[in-house]
């Protein structure tokens, strides 16, 4: 029996009509459930989704265990790029679009990581060195907030991050303005590749002197490192990452096509400077009460289940709004994302209805599947016409994504 409309995606079960209990992308979870890997990698299944959540997992503890044995360089270097190479790792794995690989998020990542180093350079060592160095330096002596200079929390809690996140917007816009990149979770995409680039590159300035120091090894104050390193690692890279994806897309709009300067980017636009403003500000005070850095860093995970939430709510309406106007323009014969012939549910593995958009059994939307998943699930990688198989080609079984390797290092 039908639980979804194949075509739009709604539920047809009474009391659930605006499909809040399901999230579009991961039927088995719910809309405003915080699950990381499912919101900024949406393009994962149920399954390869596990393989990255414990391979980040390890990775993490093999970098905190290295903070506890001193050897900062390496934990910090490793922390700063945990999250944007594990994200790079999943570009190439579920390889979103065959006629543009894995180099276009490369070049991504590179370009922003260049205007993330000019910018932290600008700012913590040619232009503001002063009011860094005494604002750090009161932070260390712990003189209470009375000593805290209050130019020094304008510029590197409240003016930096306006200037990181236009930054951060920059080359992703300018690659969701493509038309072979119109869809949201492709704005979705190049936001959070910019947002933990960007995280990690600043991370490598502001840390500059651990990698210069004469001792390589350090057993001073371990403790607050391992928090320090904590934040580097997740909160702040995930923080930037999901802030500027909400950005960029809201950018690319609901449905083909992106939707530009709109209202709702630079509505989005300023929640994404608000929350890291609210996230420094918060850092940056904290820093001078008992348990500073730990407070800190509960404080930047309140704010980053704030973000995780709207990227759920915002993919989920446009995923069903997307499939609406899809099915009013016609019966999805020519939608490049949906099914033909007999294909699998990537989730589920029930049979698929032909021009499907959501499996009817877990409700789960075709539109966010890989073209991994979409081979295997029996479904042309190319749009409707284009190089497609025929309607009489055999339909692979289901199968299950390969897992990913995740490697890599994070930020603050």
């Amino acid at each position: 029996m039908a639980t979804y409309c194949y075509r739009c995606g709604t539920t047809l079960r009474a009391g659930d009509a605006k499909r809040q209990g399901t999230y579009a992308v991961q039927s088995a979870e719910g809309v405003t459930q915080f699950a990381v890997i499912s919101t900024v990698m949406p393009h994962t299944s149920r399954h390869s989704a596990d393989n990255y959540r414990w391979a980040m997992i390890l990775a993490g503890t093999l970098i905190l265990a290295t903070t506890a044995l001193g050897l900062l360089p390496i934990a910090i270097a490793a922390a700063a790029f945990l999250v944007p190479l594990a994200y790079l790792v999943y570009i190439d794995d579920v390889n979103l679009w065959e006629e543009a690989p894995t180099a276009v998020v490369v070049g991504l990542f590179i370009a922003t990581g260049a205007l993330a180093v000019l910018i932290s350079m600008f700012f913590f060592e040619w232009v503001f060195d002063g009011q860094w160095a005494s604002f750090v330096g009161g932070t260390r002596a712990r003189g209470g907030i009375s000593s805290m200079s209050f130019s020094a929390l304008l510029i590197f809690a409240v003016l930096l991050p306006v200037v990181a996140e236009v930054a951060k917007n920059l080359f992703a816009v300018l690659l969701a303005s493509r038309p072979e990149f119109d869809d949201m979770i492709d704005g979705l995409t190049f936001g959070v590749a910019a947002g933990t680039a960007y995280a990690a590159f600043e991370t490598c300035v502001v840390y500059s002197s651990v990698f210069t120091a004469q001792d390589f090894r350090t057993t001073d104050g371990i403790s607050t490192w391992l928090v320090v390193v904590a934040n580097v690692m997740v909160v702040k890279s995930l923080i930037y990452g999901t802030a500027t994806g909400i950005a960029v897309a809201s950018y690319s709009g609901k449905g083909e096509g992106y939707d530009g300067f709109t209202p709702a980017y630079f509505a989005n636009f300023g929640l994404a400077v608000v929350a890291n403003v609210a996230y420094w500000l918060g850092v940056r005070l904290l820093a001078y009460v008992p348990f500073g850095n730990a407070l800190g860093l509960i404080w930047g995970f309140l704010i980053l289940i704030a973000l995780v939430i709207k990227i759920r709510m915002m993919l989920q309406v446009a995923l069903l709004e997307a499939a609406v106007e899809a099915a009013a323009k016609g019966d999805g014969s020519d939608d490049r994302r949906s099914t033909y012939v007999e294909t699998y549910c990537p989730e589920c593995e029930n049979l698929l209805l032909t021009n499907a958009s959501f499996c009817i059994v877990c409700g789960t939307s075709v539109r966010s599947s890989s073209v991994r998943a979409r081979r295997a699930m029996g479904m042309p990688a190319v749009p409707a016409g284009v190089g497609a198989a025929p309607p009489d080609t055999p339909a692979l079984p289901p199968a299950e994504e390969d897992a990913p390797q995740a490697d890599g290092g994070a930020e603050q």
